[in-house]
């Protein structure tokens, strides 16, 4: 089941390798030392602040619960707390070292999304913490990486839908687009918007979540983050023009239609007093995702030229 050992080294030694990359990327423009003194805070701090912003974030969201702050474990941290510590931890070390912060996001951003990617794949190590639950007609056939057999006893084993691992594959899919986007002014929020919009349609095959009534609380998080670029870039490219505002518009469209599917997949919405097929609902929210996908790069190219 779980190896919590592995999973500890396994995230040490990604958080390293991505510092190390950073370094080597950021100090053909900073320097070697000076990029090494930045490496060397961001290390410590990324993964203080990491830590303590993924327990702050689950807190928050199970503040009727009121549990501990101080208490530290994987199934009570939230993953985007810990990106967003991360990048806190970009910033301040930026101030603090003397460097733009938006060069320095910008530059750390491939780095980043590496980490993210790394840091889902290490949920392999968590049991059934990042899967989702797999229907019986495709329970046998497909394996790794595709499913994960639990093993509950010598005997009995269970297949589960290897979430993490679409959640890793996306997030370098992220990475790749980062270093496409090399040299761009928006390259931070680029990554940033491809790291969340596909935990969108991700988040709702999970096991493990956290919910308030019908409300998925981290896929929330994605969308919002993702629909606050949208309304960043409307701003950015002329807040009293409405073609500025087609992205976020199309952002809410897909709001709509990933509701509508949520509620369809639990139950709530019937065609023909049948309820409609997971897969079909999963199939109509990436339609949805990918038309956000396309008004951000509209959004994105616009601001540039």
């Amino acid at each position: 089941m779980e190896n919590l050992t592995a999973y500890r080294i396994f995230m040490g030694c990604s958080a390293a390798a991505c510092i190390l990359w950073f370094f080597l990327s950021f100090r053909r423009k900073a320097g070697t030392s000076k990029a090494a003194v930045l490496c060397g805070l961001l290390l410590p701090a990324g993964v203080l602040l990491g830590a303590f912003c993924a327990r702050l974030l689950w807190v928050l969201m199970r503040i009727t619960a009121s549990p501990p702050l101080f208490v530290f474990r994987y199934d009570e941290l939230s993953y985007y707390g810990g990106m967003a510590g991360v990048i806190l931890a970009v910033c301040l070390c930026a101030k603090i070292t003397g460097f733009p912060v938006r060069e320095t996001l910008n530059a750390f951003a491939p780095a980043g999304a590496l980490m993210a990617a790394l840091a889902r794949f290490a949920e392999g190590f968590l049991g059934m913490f990042g899967t989702g639950f797999v229907e019986e007609w495709i329970e046998n056939g497909l394996c790794f990486p595709v499913t994960v057999e639990i093993a509950w006893s010598e005997d009995y084993s269970e297949f589960y839908l290897a979430v993490f691992m679409f959640s890793g594959l996306f997030s370098l899919i992220a990475m790749v687009l980062s270093l496409v986007h090399s040299g761009e002014k928006y390259r931070f929020l680029r990554t940033l918007f491809y790291l969340c919009l596909p935990q969108i349609l991700l988040e709702s095959m999970r096991t493990t979540s956290i919910v308030w009534l019908f409300v998925r609380l981290e896929q929330l998080i994605c969308f919002l983050v993702c629909e606050g670029i949208l309304v960043y870039y409307a701003f950015r490219g002329g807040a009293k023009r409405f073609r500025s505002w087609i992205p976020a518009l199309t952002g809410l469209l897909a709001c709509g239609l990933i509701i509508a599917c949520e509620f369809a997949k639990d139950g709530k919405i019937l065609i023909s007093e049948s309820m409609v097929s997971p897969w079909l609902c999963y199939l109509a929210m990436a339609a949805g995702l990918a038309a956000m996908a396309a008004a951000e790069h509209a959004g994105s190219r616009r601001l540039a030229r």
